[in-house]
């Protein structure tokens, strides 16, 4: 049965449907292993910039899984415009070629958008210069307590030393972060 449906197709349309199921075929394992964290992201690392500590997403057209996409539309189109009453092969390879390509573009721009993502989630102590807080353990004279500072939507605890090393800051003051050193300076806000 299904040696007498491809005995029906000629070359161009078996070359086609060979492209859909090969380019198909690797696009969703591709698919498969990205989402599940087997594969990587096209064997690409996430660039950082220096300066800012950004991600740095660069637009790359040509990768595996753009390769894989331009192949299965390529395919397909082809395939169908074939089948269609009337279509010249010149047409069916044009149509196909474009829709190859128009693919590849979409899947580069959503691998792009999705490295923009990327982030550590790492708060530093550093992030909380200049925020407000209130204190979680009293701070004694010349000792440590500690602060509640909110940076970045959560809610972290830090310890924290007063500007002033003979004052004490009771549990439930209000503070402002001055500095961060080895521990969070803080003062009456």
């Amino acid at each position: 049965m299904v040696g007498q449906m491809f005995e029906k197709l000629t070359n161009m349309e078996l070359m086609f449907l060979g492209c859909a199921i090969v380019g198909g075929g690797l696009f969703l394992l591709r698919s498969i292993m990205l989402l599940t964290g087997l594969g990587g992201d096209d064997g690409e690392a996430v660039e950082v910039s220096e300066s800012s500590g950004e991600p740095i997403a660069d637009f790359k057209l040509v990768t595996v899984h753009g390769l894989t996409a331009f192949l299965m539309m390529f395919g397909l189109v082809g395939f169908l415009m074939l089948r269609k009453d009337g279509q010249a092969p010149r047409i069916a390879v044009i149509a196909a070629t474009v829709a190859g390509l128009v693919t590849m573009f979409i899947i580069a721009k959503i691998f792009h958008a999705s490295r923009k993502l990327h982030s550590d989630g790492t708060i530093y102590p550093q992030d909380a210069v200049g925020l407000n807080g209130s204190i979680y353990l009293t701070i004694r004279p010349g000792g440590i307590g500690k602060v509640q500072v909110t940076v970045r939507d959560a809610l972290k605890v830090f310890d924290a030393r007063a500007t002033d090393a003979a004052a004490e800051i009771k549990t439930g003051a209000s503070v402002k972060v001055v500095e961060a050193k080895d521990v969070l300076i803080v003062e009456p806000a």
